[in-house]
């Protein structure tokens, strides 16, 4: 009889300092691993901790077959471990800035690339001066119409939004869109640059993956209010404060049906 086929896990993402933290807490460690802190030892580390985090009694598996009908706000909380499956989707809006930046560049080089190639071609050949003119003047209209998004301006602004952090957004069932977790996942804590994974996975992954997290869920909707001190220079910088807590939130956080949570690992799996 053949042996039993193990399954395999390929790591994309791995927080390791969060999973030392828990590690430490749950007593788990790795008798035979010393000194090493490399890769293997720290997935070697998280499979040993994921059935604790798993195995609590709030710890919740969200997938395709998840009930749907028990997703509203009261049956989440913060803290709560999850295992979740389905369409993933990885938004490094930085890189993405930091490459729209050159598009307007590229896109004048395309069109000169392709208006010599026209020229040269059968097709070409049979259009008349003003009818290559024209194309040629409706390429420059698009790069013309691209430059106007001041995309210098539109990157440094998202740069200082989500600097050093990818989105991720995990929707495990197709037929309830509205059901999905959304984190921020640490640019370092991947195993693959931003470029890499965008050109191996793209942005959109439904191949089975799954990230362990945990929510974030804050039970409070109405804004800070100010807390004076009598100083005057504290208070207006804490006014200064809460406006940008309101404006980071406009940008980041997510609104029921939607969950926030903190990604701790995400993984596929080879049987």
């Amino acid at each position: 009889m053949s042996e039993q086929v193990r399954t395999l896990r390929d790591f994309i993402y791995l927080d390791v300092d969060r999973l030392r933290s828990m590690a430490a807490q749950l007593d788990v460690s790795l008798a035979w691993a010393g000194e090493k802190s490399d890769r293997a030892t720290h997935e070697q580390l998280f499979n040993q901790v994921e059935p604790a985090l798993l195995g609590r009694p709030d710890a919740m598996k969200i997938d395709a077959g998840f009930d749907y009908t028990r997703w509203a706000a009261e049956n989440f909380h913060d803290g709560q471990f999850v295992l979740a499956t389905g369409s993933f989707r990885l938004l490094d809006f930085t890189w993405l800035a930091m490459a729209l930046n050159g598009l307007p560049a590229v896109l004048r080089k395309m069109s000169k690339i392709e208006m010599a190639a026209l020229k040269n071609s059968e097709q070409g050949r049979r259009m008349s001066k003003s009818a290559l003119q024209q194309r040629s003047l409706e390429n420059q209209s698009a790069i013309a119409k691209v430059e106007e998004f001041k995309i210098d301006e539109l990157s440094d602004v998202v740069q200082k939004l989500y600097a050093e952090v990818v989105r991720v957004k995990v929707r495990p069932s197709r037929e309830n869109p509205g059901a999905v977790l959304v984190g921020s996942a640490y640019v370092q804590n991947f195993y693959d640059s931003p470029a890499a994974l965008s050109q191996k996975y793209g942005v959109e992954i439904d191949a089975g993956w799954a990230v362990v997290g945990q929510l974030n869920v804050s039970r409070k909707s109405d804004p800070p209010q100010p807390i004076p001190t009598g100083n005057q220079m504290e208070d207006a910088f804490e006014q200064i404060a809460l406006l940008m807590n309101n404006a980071f939130k406009l940008a980041n956080a997510p609104v029921f049906p939607a969950l926030s949570m903190t990604p701790i690992a995400i993984y596929r799996t080879a049987s």
